[in-house]
């Protein structure tokens, strides 16, 4: 396809998938052909190997901690702090209490802020002090309990442990708790008391415990089998003793890559072993630097012409698309895009934006007259429904006769009824009026209806004078109070009719209640009456005079205000029937201008 400027058209679709091809398919392959070279070299003990340098390297760190852990016990036979406390308490140079100070303070201060230990014990040889010494260390996650296990399940057995090392230092393993057992010698190697550390592992083995890719790891330590990782014991399928009889090296066994490391600490020895995760991958990757930089010279240039193909085929295109969007978003309605896409799809998208555009503005300015004139002119239709067919100067002339006849109550009847013809000419046309000038003629009214009704009719009023401020539509209430005189009052000979009103802040509710009662005719009668499809044909011409009331007040509220405003009649649980008019709560200093555009755009 070729534009009006003679540049040929192509569809999008198999422009970019081409480019897609292109892309994925050169570097995939590359990649593809590497992976199968090194798949093939099968480095397999190379990666083995890396591993088990680096399981040396974590296990040195743990030697290392536990090393500095067997210096700090041996510290306390060479400085001779606590021997020379307890020759004194021996000697009864001071007293135990005192012997007891200083034993406290010297564990305090040498090993309570030691990371490598979470307690401290101390007792002396039996016939010179029973009483064990304590300090637990808080910062290594230590609490008062650790003390109180050691005492009631431990202490017998590091005494006994200890009663066989000498000079040396031990590691006893007791029920997941790791403590290092040494003797207190003095110069003449007597025994003289035993130190006892209970070990922090998450600090001394934390190389291990948290190794990398493990899957399990199992540490042998004099003898003691620790499981740092992992819910069982390492134990190969193919040895009778499982991985522990593996020394320094790995094997493979099926999947599964068992590395193990031994090292000699400050008299001890310990051995790591440790089980890779399956998913751990036999064959590494090396040369990655290569392959990287290959790929990068080969997708470097994909890469531009993907960016300027996409730039010219897609960004730009939706760019102008937007740009028109934006203008028509600031009112500029029927805007058209002038520029030619290269490709088929914008050029559709650009000649239905062009259409589009063109065709809201004719529609915008059709509708917008036609909503206008139709308001006004339906406004002007419901407004001549309760205009009067007599003028309101030959009222005033009966009035006149009246008086002059004597006749007051004639007279007074002529007055309420000037007063509502006053109100449904409206010659200064006013579509809105106080409240308070709305009961005047709602008084009116049943002035002149009293006197034909007398005491068969009963009115109640509860308007508050703070509601008589508020801004109604006129001749809104006068209506609703006729309806419920004629239809729930007249038919039964005598009733009662409350008219009450309130507000929720933003609404102003009035009611008119009389106590007629509905029939299921006058329910689906007011139904409707008050529906939203009722008056644009031609039902009200043909409806009786009586019914148009309603109708009328509540699509006058509906087109001056819009939703939720308008009429609503019910039957009470009482039995009585409620009319209830809602508008906007407005008084008479309210900016009418910003009123009337409010209600424009409701009518939008």
């Amino acid at each position: 396809m070729k534009t009006k400027k003679g540049m040929r058209q192509h569809s999008m679709k198999w422009t970019m998938m081409g480019i897609l091809l292109v892309c994925w398919l050169i570097p995939f392959s590359f990649l593809i052909g590497v992976l199968g070279f090194y798949i093939a070299s099968n480095h397999s003990d190379m990666t083995a190997e890396n591993f088990r340098r680096q399981l040396e390297v974590n296990n040195g760190i743990c030697i290392s901690h536990l090393n500095t852990a067997i210096a700090d016990s041996r510290e306390a036979s060479y400085d001779g702090d606590l021997l020379a406390a307890n020759d004194r308490y021996r000697s009864g140079e001071i007293t135990k209490v005192a012997a007891e100070k200083e034993y406290n303070q010297y564990l305090v201060s040498k090993y309570q802020k030691n990371d490598a230990i979470c307690a401290a014990f101390l007792w002396f040889a039996q016939g010179e002090d029973e009483s064990i010494y304590n300090i637990y260390n808080e910062r290594a996650g230590a609490t008062y309990q650790l003390v109180k296990k050691f005492e009631r399940e431990d202490y017998e057995a590091a005494r006994a442990y200890a009663s066989g090392l000498g000079t040396k230092s031990g590691f006893l393993y007791r029920d997941g708790r790791l403590y290092l057992v040494r003797n207190l010698i003095d110069h003449t190697y007597t025994e003289r008391g035993t130190l006892v550390f209970c070990l922090n592992q998450a600090y001394c083995f934390a190389g291990l415990s948290s190794f990398p890719s493990a899957q399990k790891v199992e540490l042998v330590l004099n003898g003691e089998s620790i499981l740092l990782a992992g819910d069982e014991g390492i134990i190969a399928p193919d040895e009778k003793d499982g991985a522990k009889q593996l020394k320094d090296g790995y094997r493979w066994v099926g999947d599964r890559l068992y590395v193990a490391d031994v090292q000699k600490g400050d008299g001890y020895g310990m051995s790591a072993v440790m089980l890779l995760r399956k998913e751990i991958s036999p064959f590494p990757f090396y040369g990655y630097q290569y392959v990287t930089g290959g790929m990068v010279v080969l997708l470097l240039p994909l890469l531009l012409f993907v960016v300027f193909v996409f730039q010219r085929q897609v960004a730009r295109p939706v760019e102008e698309l937007s740009a028109g969007a934006a203008h028509i978003e600031a009112g500029e309605l029927g805007f058209q895009i002038t520029t030619e896409p290269c490709n088929l799809e914008f050029a559709y998208l650009n000649k239905a934006f062009n259409e589009m555009s063109s065709h809201l503005r004719q529609q915008f300015d059709r509708i917008y007259q036609e909503e206008i004139a139709l308001r006004e002119a339906r406004i002007m239709a419901l407004q001549s429904h309760i205009n009067p067919h007599f003028m309101n100067n030959t009222l005033e002339i009966i009035n006149w006769e009246a008086r002059l006849s004597g006749n007051l109550r004639v007279s007074h009847m002529i007055e309420a009824l000037s007063t509502m013809m006053d109100a449904a000419l409206d010659r200064r046309k006013r579509p809105e009026v106080r409240l308070a000038e709305e009961m005047q003629y709602v008084n009116s009214y049943l002035y002149i209806t009293k006197e034909r009704l007398g005491k068969r009719l009963t009115v109640t009023c509860d308007l508050g004078e703070e509601l008589m401020d508020y801004i109604v539509p006129r001749l809104i209430l006068q209506p609703i109070v006729e309806n419920a005189v004629e239809h729930g009052v007249v038919p039964n000979g005598t009733g009662i009719v409350e008219i009450s009103g309130y507000h929720d802040g933003e609404y102003l509710y009035l009611e008119a209640v009389n106590n007629g009662g509905l029939s299921e005719d006058d329910k689906r009668r007011i139904d409707r009456l008050l529906s939203r499809e009722y008056g644009r044909d031609d039902s009200m011409e043909k409806e009786p005079a009586g019914n148009l009331g309603i109708a009328n007040v509540n699509q006058r509220l509906r087109i001056m205000y819009g939703a939720p405003c308008g009429l609503t009649i019910r039957e009470s649980t009482e039995g009585t029937v409620v009319a209830l008019l809602t508008m906007p709560l407005r008084k008479m200093n309210d900016n009418i201008g910003e009123m009337n555009k409010t209600r424009q755009e409701k009518a939008h």
